[in-house]
């Protein structure tokens, strides 16, 4: 009993100990947001107003104070998301988390996005642009932060450091953030494998076109698509949102009810916590603006001025090229091409891994660019596989087209800015309080030989389809002021520009026809009808194809069932039974059809490429489709038996999950948000959720997932925010949300106050007005002193 008495005292003195630390953490982590603090660096005092959800509004006597002062709020409310941004765009997570990241670090070193990044980072310092000034000035705010204030909890817990922050850092970020932008490294392998296993026949229902007597050669290694699942298995386990998709339109004052022009823009980025914008409003002598920043680089992506508003979207370009090597039968590091021998380049890079020795590295490359198949060293490629991708071949100058942005105050030095920008592929779109509306696709497009081989992997050796130059600016798809009164962009395929039909990834053009839908035929849009828009559900492609389906089981025992679906409108509300029916009805349909000639290693990778979503509604459409037949049986199956058997399964199997009542199923019970946290898995208290959503695949609320065989889906990405500016009130009738919060902290009142909102569909004001903005309680003074 003694022993027991004895063990209860030393227990009751650790929970105390533990308690006491975690009061003394908590005390020490939770920032503050009124008062004043000492910031050194600081030239004259600046003023910090953090109105309702913790926005803060900087007020600054110059343009380096405030982004001085702007550096040092990044720090303060997302320091850890920061340096987790740069170890990712440098390829040094192993420093951070171990050898599990290992494999993560020498798929990013392959890739060379920091190589290409420090490059930049030198080429800029040394063109002396008047931003870089600005640059210096963020940097040294983060800086004061970090030399001053204790480390964020999770360098806490996992006892880290953080060093100082330099412009290379900045680099790293966009870097990492332009790679993230582009899908050739997931989808041209995938579909490369496709055409070496299909014949033509299989492949008009996919939209891929394939010539293989032009450059591609006789014969392929089967396995193309392991390099696609390593990249998504390394991708997915960074912690960091990747950048998906996005839908934007502006409204001209003659389409307006206000007179004046409006802008919505909802960027599609995958879900995370800490979420990816952190919101500022800067005021100083010189101009002033509210913009959205990806904390670590200086200049928002998005942003609106009283003079204008920009939003982006992703072009969905095809910039990335993949070249099949013909490799020295005697010498692995030699290589043919146009008829001669090379040697590959080769460069050494150490890996410095937490608690363990240095991994070394050879990274080789030929003229297309870094063999890109050396990351599969567990199961490697018959062939060596080079990688050609547009932003790392041109110089860089993403932070003068930024800066360029907040700074511009009309249409043509928006559009002199936009010019800049060489990789990843935007849509800019532009809305002004001069009545002008625009967009254009930014990113340089290369000059290919033929745009419709671009998604298969090209025979290196020859040299036929190296990129040679690119079509200048002006080349690019846009539209200025168009006469019927509005610019709009979801992803979707633009009009050709002299006759050129540029390749790319583009999303079905469902939420680009939605859009249409909702205002070709409405001369007076409003605000409220713009969040309307922002949160529609209805799914084009379902409506589109639902007669055909329940045709196909018209028969059926089910008949109340079947009554409750033929009057769907194809929304994916959260209450609703009926989506979750479509939803897995499609996926069992295009399984049954496609999984057996595709085969259930690649299936799972196709999955996740544009290519599945675009090929649904025209594969349901063609009757006649080779696809419909299973080539494992012996009898022919038509589209109707698929379908019927396809309903069959999705009934039974949603029954087996959520019970025999339909009227007891829910959208929501499957369609499920969870923002997770780089240390999630371990430290479940920093995730935020869950929330049942409504929203789904190409609607315009495009809350996304990848198809599943599991009755809950992973959603992999939604808005990022939603966004409206209305040039008729700009200070007082525009209007965002977050999917979680501002803060990174997990002890701020600000890191997960937005996020039932977000699910709601609710949103607030983007308050611009300085009379409202300075009644807040939360005034923090910066002073040099």
């Amino acid at each position: 009993m003694k022993i027991i008495k004895i063990i209860g005292i030393v227990l009751v003195i650790l929970i105390i100990a533990l308690g006491g630390y975690a009061y003394f953490i908590k005390s020490q982590l939770t920032p503050v947001y009124s008062g004043s603090e000492q910031v050194d660096i600081l030239m004259e005092p600046s003023e910090v107003y953090f109105t309702e959800y913790g926005i803060p509004h900087i007020y600054a006597n110059d343009q380096l104070d405030a982004y001085r002062s702007l550096g040092y709020i990044h720090a303060k409310e997302r320091l850890w998301q920061m340096d987790l941004l740069r170890h990712v765009g440098s390829g040094t997570l192993s420093e951070m988390f171990g050898p599990d990241m290992i494999k993560n670090d020498i798929f990013l070193r392959t890739m060379g996005i920091g190589l290409y990044a420090k490059a930049s980072s030198e080429a800029y310092i040394s063109r002396n642009h008047q931003s870089l000034l600005v640059v210096d000035a963020y940097l040294e705010g983060i800086n004061a932060y970090i030399q001053k204030k204790p480390k964020p909890l999770e360098h806490t817990l996992l006892s880290l450091e953080i060093d100082p922050f330099d412009v290379t850092d900045v680099f790293e970020i966009l870097t990492y953030m332009a790679f993230s932008f582009s899908n050739g490294h997931i989808t041209d392998p995938v579909l490369t494998e496709l055409t070496h296993k299909l014949d033509s026949s299989y492949l008009q229902d996919l939209n891929v076109y394939h010539y293989p007597e032009e450059s591609t050669l006789k014969t392929f290694d089967d396995r193309y698509s392991k390099q696609a699942s390593e990249t998504i298995a390394l991708l997915e386990s960074l912690g960091v949102p990747e950048f998906i998709g996005s839908n934007s339109w502006v409204i001209s004052p003659e389409k307006s009810a206000t007179g004046q022009v409006i802008l919505a823009n909802d960027p599609h980025i995958g879900y995370a916590q800490p979420s990816v914008w952190y919101e500022s409003h800067l005021i100083y002598t010189e101009n002033e603006y509210y913009g959205y920043h990806i904390p670590g680089i200086p200049f928002p992506l998005l942003l609106h001025s009283a003079e204008k508003a920009i939003g982006l979207t992703m072009f969905e370009n095809d910039d990335m090229d993949f070249y099949v090597e013909e490799i020295h039968p005697e010498d692995s590091n030699t290589y043919k091409h146009k008829g001669e021998w090379k040697a590959m380049d080769q460069r050494e890079e150490i890996i410095q891994v937490k608690g363990e020795d240095q991994v070394n590295l050879t990274v080789r490359s030929t003229v297309h660019g870094p063999i890109v198949s050396d990351i599969l060293k567990d199961e490697p490629l018959a062939d060596a596989v080079s990688m050609f991708w547009v932003t790392s071949n041109f110089p860089n100058h993403t932070l003068e087209a930024i800066y360029g942005f907040s700074e511009s105050k009309n249409l043509s030095e928006v559009e002199k800015a936009a010019s800049k920008i060489h990789g990843p592929g935007l849509n800019i779109m532009y809305g002004d309080d001069e009545g002008n509306v625009a967009w254009w696709a930014v990113g340089k497009l290369p000059k290919r030989r033929d745009e419709q081989l671009t998604k298969t992997f090209y025979d290196g050796s020859t040299g036929l389809d190296d990129i040679k130059e690119v079509y200048p600016f002006s080349k690019n798809p846009h539209a200025i002021n168009p006469p019927w009164g509005f610019v709009h962009s979801a992803n979707n395929q633009p009009d050709t520009v002299d006759g050129i039909v540029y390749a790319g990834y583009y999303l079905p053009d469902d939420r680009g026809e939605r859009i249409l839908q909702l205002l070709e035929p409405d001369s007076s849009v409003t605000i409220e009808k713009m969040k309307t828009m922002l949160l529609d559900d209805q799914s084009v492609m379902m409506k589109a194809v639902k007669g055909i389906m329940l045709h196909a089981v018209k028969d059926t025992d089910r008949k109340e069932l079947l009554r409750e679906l033929l009057k769907w409108d194809g929304t994916f509300d959260k209450q609703d039974f009926r989506p979750l029916i479509f939803q897995k009805w499609l996926h069992e349909t295009l399984a049954l059809t496609q999984k057996d000639e595709i085969g259930e290693d690649l299936w799972d990778m196709y999955k996740r490429t544009h290519t599945y979503k675009v090929a649904a509604e025209h594969l349901i459409r063609n009757e006649r489709s080779l696809w419909w037949d299973n080539i494992e049986s012996e009898e022919v199956e038509t589209r109707q038996q698929i379908l019927q058997q396809a309903f069959e399964e999705t009934i039974n199997q949603l029954s087996t999950a959520w019970g025999e009542n339909p009227n007891d199923w829910k959208w929501g019970d499957a369609h499920v948000l969870n923002h997770k946290h780089a240390l999630g898995d371990v430290l479940g208290f920093l995730n935020v959720g869950p929330y049942p959503i409504s929203g789904g695949n190409e609607v315009l609320n495009n809350v996304g997932y990848t198809y599943s065989e599991e009755p809950e889906l992973t959603l992999r990405f939604g808005p990022s925010t939603r966004r409206i500016v209305d040039f008729s009130n700009l200070r007082k009738n525009s209007w965002s949300i977050l999917p979680t919060g501002q803060s990174g902290n997990i002890f701020s009142p600000y890191y997960q106050d937005q996020a039932e909102l977000y699910v709601k569909g609710e949103f607030r004001l983007m308050m611009m007005d300085h009379e409202e903005i300075k009644k807040s309680e939360n005034k923090l003074t910066l002073s040099p002193n």
